[in-house]
């Protein structure tokens, strides 16, 4: 299989490292908006490098592309690779409006290739463990949950810092809960949210209170932290006869960098660690999107529609900011 990364920042790198662990895969190109950038990733895996973004990605000899470009560009550069006969792997979020979704699945279903999004905490080990003993009814029915995920102020301006290209941090960083909620829990109806924009009006401090049709979960979400904070992220679900709860918080800024972890069951007699096999998300998500291309079958996780469904939520909690009432969640 030949794959092209679109995109040399830091998801871009942990694409390339991840296909290039794998067998009888081999990444044809790296592109980037600078060539000094391309040429230090392609040089690590065996690449050529380019800045010709849309060359890359509908290069004849490309099988799949994995599209780490900011979200700004996703419809664009994947809508061109489907056409051009590609499988696609997209880094989350899907796009920045519902139509930018529906225009990616409409060229999905007119390709008949594999589009997945990288929603990485369906293939993270602590969810994915914390999300079979709630769906096996161990605990009973889940009932309420509460999330977080806290980063620190970046020193410096970048794409993500605008909201016309990322969304702020209620569509990028947030959509991680929203999909792992929704995951849980079904079909948003409605939510209701309080937040603080950045200085370049973002939204990228908030909290959200989220109702389904069986439970009720509240999420924060901030880039906006203090720089001594290290990175944080929580999941508690609350069932009829128990509870679950993960908290990871980081050895510095980002997720990469190791620290405490915490993965335990609270019963009415009990608590126990939750036990869970240790493995990379990002390379697990990588060789199931891999495998689902050699097996010509689309993916369970990551689906487009699951992707639009976090899309819409992500929406529907904006629009509650700007408006400071409770949003009903809609699909169109």
């Amino acid at each position: 299989m030949n794959v092209a990364i679109l995109g040399a920042g830091a998801m871009g790198q942990t694409h390339a490292r991840a296909f290039a662990k794998l067998p009888d895969v081999k990444i044809v190109g790296i592109s980037s908006r600078t060539v000094q950038k391309a040429q230090a990733l392609a040089l690590e895996v065996n690449a050529e490098a380019t800045t010709d973004d849309m060359a890359l990605a509908t290069d004849p000899r490309v099988d799949a592309v994995s599209n780490t470009l900011p979200t700004h560009l996703h419809k664009k550069f994947t809508v061109a690779a489907l056409n051009a006969g590609k499988h696609v792997l997209l880094e989350k979020p899907f796009a920045l409006t519902l139509a930018g979704c529906d225009a990616m699945m409409r060229a999905q279903q007119k390709s008949k290739r594999v589009l997945m999004v990288a929603h990485v905490l369906r293939f993270w080990a602590e969810y994915e463990a914390l999300v079979e003993l709630v769906q096996s009814g161990a605990l009973g029915k889940p009932r309420s949950a509460t999330a977080a995920r806290l980063a620190r102020r970046a020193r410096e301006f970048t794409w993500f810092r605008d909201p016309t290209l990322s969304g702020g941090a209620v569509m990028d960083l947030m959509i991680h809960d929203f999909d792992m909620l929704n995951l849980l829990f079904g079909a948003p109806q409605k939510i209701f949210a309080r937040g603080r924009k950045s200085k370049y009006g973002a939204w990228d401090h908030a909290q959200a209170t989220i109702e389904y049709r069986s439970a009720s979960a509240i999420v924060q979400g901030s880039v906006l932290m203090p720089e001594t904070f290290p990175f944080t992220m929580k999941l508690s679900v609350q069932c009829e006869n128990g509870a679950v709860e993960y908290t990871f918080r980081a050895g510095g800024a980002t997720v990469y960098e190791q620290g405490e972890i915490s993965l335990r069951v609270f019963t009415p007699e009990k608590t126990y660690a939750l036990d869970c096999s240790p493995h990379n998300a990002y390379e697990k998500q990588i060789a199931y999107f891999v495998d689902c291309v050699r097996q010509g079958k689309q993916p369970l996780h990551g689906t487009p529609a699951q992707a639009r469904r976090a899309i819409a939520l992500s929406l529907a909690a904006r629009k509650a900011l700007e408006t400071k009432r409770i949003v009903r969640v809609r699909d169109t």
